[in-house]
This record gives structure tokens, sequence and C-alpha cells, in this order.
């Protein structure tokens, strides 16, 4: 996670928040947080799931693996995409997708029956232009 650190600082002061205040939202102490931004420390899955979901930013743009952050595209951007760089864009969402439904799965101890029910109900409720949450 070597650009984990670097783009967990650069996430957090495009979202003008504190330390402090982020620590606070993802229910750590500030020393952890600071940590985890000096690079002595990394958090557990869950943990980066939480950061990336209050960064508004994929897994993969905040540990490093890819240089943009799809979850920053503009509706103007997507529709200048070619083909290729769409089905890109899908790629990494879906796998964001899978990550968070992993560790959700493993945090909340939901059976894979379960999960498989979660994950159609939340696509086909997105296929179908509908609130998942509704």
């Amino acid at each position: 996670m070597a650009k984990f650190p670097d783009r967990l600082k650069e996430l957090r002061i495009k979202n003008k928040l504190t330390q402090q205040e982020l620590a606070d939202r993802v229910g750590v102490n500030r020393v952890t947080y600071t940590n985890w931004e000096n690079g002595k420390r990394e958090p557990e899955l869950d943990k980066v799931i939480e950061l990336a979901t209050e960064l508004h930013s994929s897994l993969d743009y905040l540990l490093g693996k890819e240089e943009n952050n799809v979850l920053d595209l503009t509706p103007e951007k997507v529709s200048q995409m070619k083909p290729d760089e769409m089905e890109q864009v899908q790629k990494e969402l879906m796998h964001n997708f899978m990550s968070i439904f992993e560790v959700g799965k493993k945090k909340f101890g939901t059976s894979d029956e379960e999960m498989e029910y979660i994950k159609a109900k939340i696509f086909h409720d997105l296929l179908n232009d509908k609130n998942p949450t509704e």
C-alpha cells in the first residue's frame, strides 16, 4: 500500500476534513488515523472501505492501484469515453462493489445465500432505476 498514505491525505484534504473528523467518521482515534496517513500502520480492509466511502473514492484509487478515481467521473466525461475506457470503468466499479460486499459479508456474518439475495436486489433495482433502500 505504498501510495495509500498519500492518497488518504490527498482525499482528506480534498474533502475538507481534519484528521480528527475522518477518524471519528470511521470509528478510530486520531492517533490511529494519523499512523495510517503517515504510513506507520495499515488499516484493516473494512476500515479501508469505510475510508473510501467517506472520501468518495474507489478502493483501487485509494489503494494506489488506479491513477484515476472512477467516482470522480462526471456525466460529461462518461459521455466522451471510448468503449474500451467505459468497459474499464465498469470493471473497476464492479470490483469496488464486490470488495464491499465481501467485507460486509464477513463483518456482519451474512451467509452466501443472503449475500446473493442482497446483490441481486441491489443490481435489479439499479437496472430498473429504483432506489435499493426503498
